[in-house]
This record gives structure tokens, C-alpha cells and sequence, in this order.
């Protein structure tokens, strides 16, 4: 079985583009249509099937890649400038489907994430952080209780077991966190590798892990 790649992606209309704020309405339509329709290959991933949405755009789903399906489709107003999806595709992000159909629509783009983390998949397009400012993502999980002094300004509140899943925008904002988290000063620590090699040094022999995800750009 295929494991999930979850995918953000919000389609604008580009700036100055009258023509785009039709198009954008018409992708809206077609991708609302198709979250609606029955499909005519059974295959598990309805109702948001993206063979559908390649068909849709006059595509052949067998030749381009559809193994996914959306999720969710935001709602949308005529006149609005953007809107967002979410979707759930195997192994990595339908790149090639996604572009092909963009194409389609005149002063339409699109930014979007993409994580898998079984093969190591952390990508934001979005280099100007307009609408996903997401950089890193810190992972951590183990067996047993939270080490001594960690979530310390937490109080009562405290969690009894170990599991942090957060995202930062910038590597200052990701260190800041795991002070507050750990107790630990780690003003030094000056890069992802060096805050990684951190969490693997205090991990040690117990059954505990820490991932440091940096996001690429697409």
C-alpha cells in the first residue's frame, strides 16, 4: 500500500490579471463538479478521484499521473482572487497532473506543500511565504514519559507523553521553540543539521527520535 503524501495547494489569480479572476471561477466549477460526480472507474479514491479531474480537462488519466484523491475544495465566491484544496496522492505530489491542467486557465497559478515523510517529501513552492510560510517541521515521538524539565511553562497542562508535531517559518522561530520546550539553552545551535545531532545526542540509547524537516522549493 502506498503511503500518503498530503498535499496544500491554493490557486490565485496572478496580479493585474482580469482574464484570471474568470478562469480561476471555471477551475473552481469544474474541480466542485467533479467532488459531485460518479465516476466511471472504481478504484477506491472517490469521491475527489483526480482521474476525474484529468478527465474533466480533456486528459487521458491512464497516460499522467492520478493516484490521489481531494480532500477537501474550499469555498469560493465569484469575484474571489483565490482558493484551496487539499489532497491525499501516493508517494509524492501529482506535479505533472496539477501543471497540466493550471495551464488551461489563463492568469490562474498556484502555490502549494507537499509531505511525505517516509521518502523524505517536504516541499513549499510558496518562496514568499504568501500563503504557506511554513519551513521547518519538528517531529518528535517516543516511548515513555516527557523527559524531566521538558514543557516547563506548561505547568498542569504539561502532556504526559511524548509528541511534538509543530511547524515554524524560520529557523530562529524552530530554535526559540525547542528552548522552551527542552529547557535547554540552544542559542548556539546555528543550523538544522547541528539541532539534529542535539536531539540524536540526549536520544541516546532510549527509544525516542527527533526529525528536523526542512521544506525544499519546488
Amino acid at each position: 500500500m502506498a503511503n500518503i503524501c498530503a498535499n496544500h495547494c491554493t490557486f490565485f489569480v496572478k496580479e493585474d490579471c482580469e482574464v484570471g479572476k474568470e478562469a480561476l471561477s471555471r477551475l473552481f466549477n469544474t474541480l466542485s463538479a467533479v467532488m459531485k460526480t460518479p465516476s466511471e472507474v472504481s478504484n477506491g479514491y472517490e469521491p475527489g478521484w483526480l482521474g476525474k479531474v484529468a478527465m474533466a480537462h480533456g486528459m487521458n488519466w491512464e497516460k499522467i499521473s492520478c493516484r490521489g484523491s481531494i480532500e477537501y475544495l474550499s469555498e469560493y465566491e465569484p469575484g474571489d482572487c483565490n482558493f484551496s484544496l487539499q489532497a491525499d496522492t501516493a508517494w509524492s505530489p501529482t506535479d505533472e497532473l496539477r501543471d497540466a491542467v493550471v495551464a488551461l486557465y489563463e492568469g490562474v497559478s498556484y502555490v502549494y506543500t507537499a509531505e511525505e515523510s517516509g521518502n523524505g517529501v517536504f516541499i513549499n513552492s510558496d518562496t514568499e511565504g504568501r500563503f504557506y510560510s511554513e519551513r521547518y517541521m519538528l517531529d518528535i515521538w517516543g516511548d515513555g514519559e516527557v523527559p524531566e524539565g521538558w514543557f516547563a511553562d506548561e505547568g498542569e497542562s504539561k502532556p504526559k507523553y511524548l509528541s511534538v508535531r509543530e511547524y515554524f517559518s524560520d529557523f530562529e522561530e524552530l530554535i526559540n521553540f525547542c528552548t522552551k520546550l527542552t529547557g535547554d539553552d540552544l542559542s548556539h545551535v546555528d543550523s538544522p543539521e547541528a539541532l539534529q545531532e542535539y536531539f540524536s545526542g540526549i536520544f541516546e540509547g532510549v527509544d525516542r527520535y527527533a526529525n528536523i524537516n526542512e521544506f525544499e522549493a519546488a
